[in-house]
């Protein structure tokens, strides 16, 4: 599983963090984790969740610690995400100033803690505590296609005329989430595991396609317009509309397996708005076979 250093969608914004212990410092809330720790007990009795049980065990681990700290609570208005992980301190980062506060008595307690699992699920998916199986590119594709069809499907004509156009854009979908997030070289293997997972005779379209890439979100977005699926499909068109009905928040989502499972994973609980908590009524047997693997992290 292929980790990105930065997100072509949000023009270069870091996925992780690079600050050494006197920079986080300079962008720290005073007292942070311990403010987090207030926030969050004052709604534990409301949650019920997979996830509940693993975040207090690190929240109490967080108030007794004096030294080390697993969660910093930071302010960075060149920032623009909510969550992220800082390499060098190997601390799980809540940044405020997505919420336009650096007050975190301002915030609702629930996107706190949905911050919380966020970071959780993202640290140990990128420093690799829990092994993720190749296998799940079919289910990220089986998502992403159906994801694509609800923003995309009545403009492209996807859900009536053109309809014969859904496999194509599902075996285009997988060959970018296999070279772009597991980095997969080999193009006949490539091809194969894709057809696989679409259903999809894709020999009569070899020609192409040995021209084309699907390294980065760009390449896709191109394959997509280039392929007829969606002619005349800009990435700023893509982009906006995927803003637009899923936050930007999603748009990590679309360029990293880890953000994409971390967001899957925050969007099961209620009452938040880091991420819309209505993307399991895309594909909520997809959905599920994500969460299946969140369930391991928060074990």
């Amino acid at each position: 599983m292929e980790i990105k250093k930065t997100f072509d969608l949000l023009k270069n914004v870091k996925n992780t963090l690079d600050f050494n212990e006197l920079q986080l410092k300079r962008y720290s809330i005073k007292d942070g984790h311990e403010k987090i720790y207030t926030t969050l007990k004052l709604i534990e009795n409301r949650i019920d969740h997979f996830t509940k049980k693993k975040v207090f065990k690190i929240l109490k681990t967080m108030k007794l610690s004096k030294t080390k700290q697993v969660v910093s609570l930071i302010h960075h208005d060149k920032y623009i995400l909510p969550v992220s992980y800082n390499t060098p301190t190997d601390t799980i980062i809540i940044n405020l100033n997505y919420f336009n506060t650096d007050d975190i008595s301002r915030v609702d307690p629930r996107n706190i803690y949905a911050c919380m699992v966020y970071g959780i699920c993202f640290k140990e998916l990128i420093t690799k505590q829990v092994k993720i199986q190749d296998n799940i590119y079919g289910v990220i594709t089986a998502l992403l296609t159906t994801i694509n069809m609800k923003l995309f499907g009545k403009e492209f004509g996807l859900l009536g005329i053109y309809s014969t156009q859904i496999p194509k854009m599902k075996f285009l979908t997988a060959c970018y989430i296999l070279q772009s997030m597991f980095d997969i070289k080999s193009k006949s293997k490539l091809y194969e595991m894709a057809g696989s997972a679409a259903t999809f005779d894709y020999q009569p379209l070899i020609e192409k396609l040995v021209k084309t890439k699907f390294y980065n979100i760009n390449d896709y977005i191109h394959s997509l317009n280039d392929f007829k699926v969606m002619p005349g499909l800009t990435r700023t068109t893509f982009a906006a509309r995927y803003v637009r009905s899923l936050t930007i928040n999603f748009l990590p989502a679309l360029e990293d397996c880890s953000r994409f499972i971390s967001v899957i994973t925050t969007s099961n609980l209620t009452g938040i708005s880091v991420v819309p908590p209505f993307i399991q009524k895309f594909n909520r047997a997809e959905f599920e076979k994500i969460l299946s693997i969140s369930k391991r992290i928060f074990t």
